[in-house]
């Protein structure tokens, strides 16, 4: 989920050779300014209008640092929308486009007339809320899309501590991240009709933290109204890696790296003075710092929570995020809007590295660290007994060391799927809930990570499904489906098909259709678990996905866990 620092810079520097030949310019009026893109074609010749790097947000620096983002100001010269132009600090990776000022957001639409009134999918990068961007040159790819009569914005936002520092108090209360997402879509409520958009047929869509994110924006009262359906692809507010309750500690001890004053004064107000004056590279570094030195077995940030992340605020004028997320989406106070929620088979495949073996080494030794956070258990006896049954649910009578497979699925359904079954189970006694499993694993995912036994789709594998992006040298566009089995060109459609009739119609299968294979998905009921699973064909399952894991799971929640919860 999170990438080792600098491994993503191949990958950059070749995507940035792959974007799309342009035929010419067009220019956009709005309130503020004129803006001008690019006129584009698709693989398949249908015409669209790009905007990169469109400034939806004030640059956030100096006094605006860990400051609710402020409105774009109005310019008079025209706006260059033609080329990409930053992305926001990342935590474990240092790249050249890194910039503060990185309030942006690429605009994609057919070429249309400005009063067609086209659906919006407003897409939210993941990334573990310490990477990521939405940028075309990153993996976010429109072509796809632009054949399906919708307009895709895809948006930076910050992340790592300049997104999610906290004090826990008003002077840096957090979440200025997620306070991004709703200044960026606030802005295509205001703007979007001028390209040819409808304000009031926004759906939100992420994968990840994008997904997290958008079960986060679904809480808050600062959202409503910005958007009218919500699309959740392997994250929620509830996973255990979306949430940090150590938030205030982390960042003083960052803020120690850089000044050892902080590592005895807690005056948020000395603090937010001096991590204001520090050059954005410096805080980044420190974020890296701390990432390494706090990360071990029994605190691993994808099962107990990134350490830049949203959190809970005081209650005030302008907060983002005042209630816990379970008991948010279990007493309905949420924004009631349909969701489109659900994960890939086997999302923790992305974890089978040199490492893993020595992390199932330290699950032997010391089963506590089985157990979640959100348990809120504190007597070591108690969680090292919850430890030992975890341990023997996923590997009886083994060694976690000695059984790969078992510690997998472990951290598949602890990390990821227990928490998004959790939110769609919650969220649908309220609104209309679509579930999926996506299972499918071809030549067009990219997955390069085998394992016998599991469920072969990893984390962010169905991502490229529906975003045109480079490959390698010998594919360098999944756009040419030349290059794929007709098996991958089907899913692709189905997927983008399922994905886009939601937007358009608050339904993914609003009537029978020939390439949805005239299946009907029906919406999950509380007490009717049904669900999609996407494979190399569609089939509607009566029953809970990974039943026997949620199953036990439920279990030993309902047995051991101190309530009130928050993740689950």
């Amino acid at each position: 989920m999170v990438l080792q620092r600098g491994v993503q810079l191949f990958f950059l520097l070749s995507a940035l050779l792959q974007l799309p030949a342009s035929n010419g310019e067009v220019l956009v009026d709005l309130p503020n300014g004129r803006i001008q893109g690019l006129t584009q074609y698709t693989y398949s010749g249908v015409e669209y209008n790009s905007f990169y790097g469109v400034r939806y947000g004030r640059s956030p620096v100096e006094e605006l640092r860990f400051q609710p983002p402020q409105p774009v100001e109005a310019w008079e010269d025209v706006f260059d929308a033609t080329e990409e132009k930053g992305i926001c600090f990342q935590v474990p990776g240092d790249f050249d486009l890194e910039t503060e000022d990185c309030l942006l957001l690429n605009l994609y639409t057919p070429a249309v007339n400005a009063s067609a009134g086209l659906p919006v999918m407003f897409f939210i990068h993941g990334g573990g809320f310490v990477e990521g961007s939405g940028i075309l040159s990153w993996g976010v790819g429109p072509q796809f899309f632009m054949e399906y009569g919708v307009i895709m914005v895809a948006i930076n936002y910050r992340i790592g501590p300049f997104g999610y520092l906290s004090t826990g108090d008003e002077v840096i209360p957090g979440n200025v991240g997620s306070k991004d997402q709703i200044l960026a879509l606030q802005w295509v409520k205001e703007n979007i009709r001028f390209f040819g958009g409808d304000p009031d047929k926004v759906t939100v869509f992420g994968q990840s933290a994008g997904a997290a994110s958008i079960s986060y924006l679904l809480l808050s009262p600062l959202a409503e109204g910005l958007f009218r359906a919500a699309i959740l692809e392997s994250g929620s507010a509830l996973n255990p890696w979306a949430y940090q309750r150590d938030q205030v500690e982390i960042t003083y001890q960052t803020a120690a790296l850089l000044n050892a004053e902080f590592e005895t004064n807690r005056n948020s107000s000395d603090l937010l003075r001096f991590l204001q004056s520090v050059p954005g590279k410096e805080l980044d570094a420190a974020s890296y710092a701390i990432s390494e030195q706090l990360d071990n077995p029994g605190n691993l940030q994808i099962s107990k929570g990134f350490y830049w992340t949203p959190v809970i605020e005081s209650q005030y004028e302008g907060a983002f995020l005042t209630q816990r997320q379970y008991e948010g989406f279990e007493s309905g106070s949420f924004i009631r809007v349909p969701i489109l929620i659900g994960f890939n088979a086997e999302e923790s495949m992305f974890m089978l590295s040199s490492t893993f073996e020595t992390t199932l080494k330290a699950y032997d030794e010391n089963s506590k660290f089985l157990v979640p956070f959100d348990f809120h258990m504190e007597e070591q006896q108690m969680l090292s007994e919850i430890g030992d049954e975890i341990k023997e649910f996923y590997s009886p009578d083994r060694e976690l060391e000695d059984n790969t497979l078992g510690g997998l699925q472990y951290h598949s359904t602890q990390d990821f799927d227990k928490a998004v079954l959790k939110q769609a189970e919650l969220a649908a006694a309220f609104v209309p809930v679509y579930l999926y499993e996506f299972t499918y694993s071809g030549p067009m995912g990219n997955n390069q990570y085998k394992l016998e036994g599991s469920g072969a789709v990893r984390h962010g594998e169905e991502q490229n499904y529906i975003f045109n992006r480079w490959y390698s040298d010998e594919i360098s566009d999944n756009s040419d489906l030349s290059k794929f089995p007709e098996a991958d060109a089907k899913v692709r459609s189905r997927f983008l098909t399922l994905f886009t009739n939601f937007a358009k119609e608050l339904n993914p299968t609003p009537g029978q259709e020939e390439m949805l294979q005239s299946i009907i998905w029906p919406t999950l009921q509380p007490d009717d678990w049904q669900y999609l699973e996407i494979g190399e064909d569609l089939t509607v399952h009566a029953n809970v996905p990974k039943a026997a894991m949620y199953s036990f799971w439920q279990n030993i929640y309902n047995i051991y866990a101190q309530k009130p919860l928050d993740t689950y």
